[in-house]
């Protein structure tokens, strides 16, 4: 993925993406990498910093250039500082902690000793985020020592843990997005085995309405989506471009749309071992028959299933094509179908659309980060205002989840 972004100059200095991966040696061995890149916006990132700049640039301070460790254009969580697979085995949890803290004092010392504004890890795994930064803890606020109420309990309780000082003055942020679990709580948290499983979770009024929706689509409309997985997409000749038109689709669309990949990228990843991760939803009329044609294909996603996770990546329909609900069917229902059948733990579709996704079942998920800040005065007024955003999030998230849609709460279908 890493390498096909940067052969197809998605991910380069002209694009504010400027590739400096660190190698980390034990003696003169290689035992791991960190994807590292020299900043020179916040596009593509999906953990907004946008507000930080703007604060440093009223007061005077460069925010940019900045150094990132993370994944260009993708909103996903996944290890960040990368071992090698046979020597990862080889580590106690504690030698792994101190690698990863030894990796931030060198960004730390890097971006002091070059004038950078500072160092960000984005869309870390909760042990990486604890092992950078410290355990997820909310300061309490003034008069908080007397609040008692049920919310406030439960989520204390939800943590656990020690408060705890930033290690390596990385500060911890913590945000939101909404993931769908292969988990029915009400059959002990077994996977589900059918959609119709899947939607007796919720109620009857909802059920009702998920299958009006589907039903305008496939039935009505006469729509189909087929699932093209890994080696699959090399037998339907264009379908890697056509699904690049399809992404494109939405940029064009979309007023903030933003073109960040090309048809480049797209044809790269298809041609290498990646592709076995590769999962294309493809929509198009029953009516076109029973083998897939490119030519067919006018909406659909381009998705990324590994270790057992359907990732949610990119969505789009042809101008002049667009069908009410059709978004729904292909990012969720028909993908929900595809992660039970295929026995995925977990969907994550991606940023944003978070009414849309809680009403539909997928529940609000913490996603972790870790931020340093070069300048003393701007690192403070960024820990006050996360001190301020890890609370609301985190009771927010208790809160959509005691009221989650698979449990029969929620709100209504918009």
């Amino acid at each position: 993925w890493l390498r096909c972004l940067e052969e197809s100059r998605c991910a380069s200095p002209e694009t504010g993406w400027a590739p400096q991966h660190i190698s980390i040696l034990m003696d003169t061995e290689t035992i791991g990498y960190v994807p590292l890149y020299i900043k020179g916006n916040s596009m593509g990132e999906f953990i907004f910093d946008n507000s930080w700049a703007e604060a440093a640039y009223q007061s005077g301070i460069n925010y940019y250039p900045k150094l990132l460790v993370g994944v260009p254009f993708t909103p996903a969580t996944g290890q960040r500082i990368l071992f090698r697979p046979d020597v990862w085995g080889g580590f106690t949890s504690d030698g792994i902690a101190q690698i990863r803290q030894s990796v931030a004092t060198f960004l730390k010392q890097v971006a002091e000793s070059n004038q950078i504004s500072g160092a960000h890890f984005n869309f870390l795994t909760d042990e990486e985020a604890t092992d950078l930064s410290g355990p997820l803890s909310i300061p309490l606020r003034k008069g908080d020592e007397d609040d008692k109420s049920v919310l406030r309990d439960k989520v204390q309780k939800m943590l656990s843990r020690i408060a705890t000082g930033d290690k390596q003055d990385f500060m911890r942020r913590t945000s939101l997005q909404y993931h769908w679990q292969n988990r029915n709580q009400k059959n002990e948290d077994k996977p589900y085995k059918t959609f119709d499983e899947y939607l007796a979770c919720f109620k009857s009024k909802r059920r009702i309405t998920i299958r009006r929706e589907r039903r305008r689509v496939l039935e009505d409309e006469g729509i189909r989506v087929d699932s093209v997985v890994g080696d699959d997409i090399l037998k339907y000749d264009g379908l890697v471009e056509r699904m690049f038109e399809i992404y494109l689709s939405t940029v064009d669309k979309m007023i903030w749309g933003r073109q960040y990949l090309t048809k480049e990228f797209f044809q790269l990843l298809a041609a290498s071992e990646f592709r076995k991760n590769l999962c294309f939803m493809c929509a198009r009329h029953s009516s076109s028959g029973e083998e897939l044609k490119a030519e067919d294909v006018f909406a659909g996603t381009i998705n990324i299933v590994k270790d057992g996770v359907f990732f949610g990546r990119y969505w789009g329909c042809l101008a002049g094509k667009e069908v009410k609900n059709l978004h729904f069917e292909t990012c969720y229902w028909s993908a929900i179908e595809y992660c039970i059948k295929n026995g995925l733990k977990r969907m994550e579709p991606g940023a944003g659309g978070g009414d849309y996704k809680w009403a539909r079942g997928f529940d609000p998920a913490l996603v972790h980060s870790a931020h340093y800040i070069s300048h003393p005065g701007l690192r403070k007024a960024v820990r006050e205002f996360l001190n301020y955003e890890t609370e609301n999030n985190v009771e927010l998230q208790q809160y959509l989840t005691d009221r989650s849609a698979v449990r029969g709460g929620g709100a209504s279908l918009a």
